[in-house]
């Protein structure tokens, strides 16, 4: 009898995990690459945060509190990419900027290292506040949504930070 359902649980394990909320990554890059299209790039990109992740929690299995970790989890890792990749133009930026003050003679203190040491610090700084976001409701199931938005919200907005300083610099 217990190989029998031990059976039968792993022939379901992957129909059980496809009844898991359903993220839309192709809606979230499309949301973005639209927004930056847009005449009013950074506000059509703040329109684009929590929009994926408020879909996911529309599907069937997104409104349990582990749907809505998995789905807020999802668009922070997507929120995440948008980060690394702003962060690396921002750093290249202030490499190339550093370089050219150093060609000319200047005593400016380089800007590039204190980005880096901005970032490291703001990923600490992010990581405290989500633990907190957590703490605050003691245990509670909605500990773990709330953790996770606060990583998705913050990563999203660190990402359209480090795209302006980017931009201002290139």
């Amino acid at each position: 009898m217990r190989l029998l359902v031990f059976s039968l649980l792993l022939a379901a394990g992957p129909a059980l995990a496809q009844d898991g909320p359903q993220y839309d990554a192709e809606g979230f890059a499309k949301c973005v690459a639209d927004a930056e299209a847009d005449l009013n790039a950074e506000a059509a990109l703040r329109t684009c945060i929590g929009q994926a992740s408020t879909l996911c929690m529309a599907t069937p299995g997104g409104d349990t509190t582990v749907g809505m970790v998995q789905c807020l989890d999802h668009e922070a890792q997507d929120w995440d990419k948008q980060l690394n990749r702003q962060y690396d133009r921002a750093l290249k930026a202030a490499k190339a900027a550093d370089a050219e003050l150093a060609a000319l003679g200047s005593a400016a203190e380089p800007a590039a290292p204190a980005l880096q040491q901005a970032q490291r610090d703001w990923l600490a700084f992010r990581d405290s506040s989500c633990r907190y976001e957590s703490l605050r409701y003691q245990g509670g199931t909605l500990g773990g949504p709330a953790a996770q938005d606060c990583v998705l919200q913050l990563t999203a907005q660190q990402a359209l930070r480090l795209r302006n300083i980017a931009e201002s610099m290139e």
